[in-house]
């Protein structure tokens, strides 16, 4: 017997906000792009609300956030050789489609 697992992506298509890795917002070691893990929390209660990992060439997404809400960003470097980057108190935008954003991710790949 074998058995296949899926991972699935929860997006909610009530909201359409969203947080990029894009222009001066990608993950970057030594300023170069890079992949690293990262962890978004929601501001108020700092539970985790998503993890993701950048890609090689620094860019992320995390699509269908709540637009009233705020969130705390953290990339750590696995490698342990630089303290980890936190972006404080994030507004989603609002100005792309869910259709949009997946097309700008596409691009990025």
């Amino acid at each position: 017997m074998q058995v296949l697992a899926k991972t699935y992506t929860s997006l909610s298509l009530a909201h359409s906000g969203y947080i990029a890795g894009s222009g001066d917002g990608i993950v970057t070691v030594q300023g170069k792009p890079a992949s690293r893990k990262i962890w978004l929390l929601d501001a108020k209660t700092m539970a985790v609300y998503r993890i993701a990992t950048s890609l090689k060439n620094g860019h992320y997404l995390f699509m269908g956030l709540d637009s009233d809400k705020r969130y705390l960003v953290i990339v750590r470097d696995y490698k342990k050789e630089f303290e980890p980057f936190v972006w404080d108190d994030v507004p989603p935008a609002k100005d792309l489609t869910i259709a949009e954003q997946q097309a700008i991710w596409q691009t990025w790949q």
